[in-house]
């Protein structure tokens, strides 16, 4: 693996659990649901200026795809956000060192999905590295 992925990849981690951070404060202070919208809204305001300042690659990306670009886009963006509501959900009812963890075993999900539609190579070692993932996470939970 090159040195710049490993970089954004450990940024990634960073970003992600410092979000789950925030977002349990947050819901010392707000309702799940007003957490959602909040942060969507909050979103709407940060990105609005970025996807205007990058016009012109936003526009290219949108005509220079086929069809179905644009509709993975859009699928990934509301399954992404229904997972992130229904997190939310569970994180106000439950610790976050259980939350957290349990909810980060989509990786099984995205195993199973990506050897059955995408064509990937299923590997033994993928198999028993993603069950070995996705049990340490469930036996750290409980």
């Amino acid at each position: 693996m090159e040195l710049s992925t490993i970089i954004f990849l450990l940024l990634c981690i960073l970003g992600f659990g410092l979000g789950a951070f925030f977002d349990k404060v947050s819901l010392k202070h707000m309702d799940p649901s007003g957490a959602f919208y909040v942060r969507t809204l909050f979103m709407i305001l940060i990105f609005t200026p970025l996807v205007l300042w990058k016009h012109a690659q936003t526009k290219q990306a949108l005509l220079g795809s086929d069809k179905l670009g644009p509709i993975f886009v859009l699928s990934s963006v509301l399954v992404s956000m229904g997972g992130v509501f229904f997190y939310l959900k569970a994180l106000s009812g439950g610790e976050a060192t259980r939350i957290v963890p349990l909810s980060s075993t989509y990786p099984a999900v995205t195993f199973v999905l990506a050897l059955l539609f995408l064509g990937e190579s299923f590997t033994v070692n993928k198999f028993i590295g993603t069950m070995l993932l996705t049990g340490g996470i469930y036996f750290i939970s409980k």
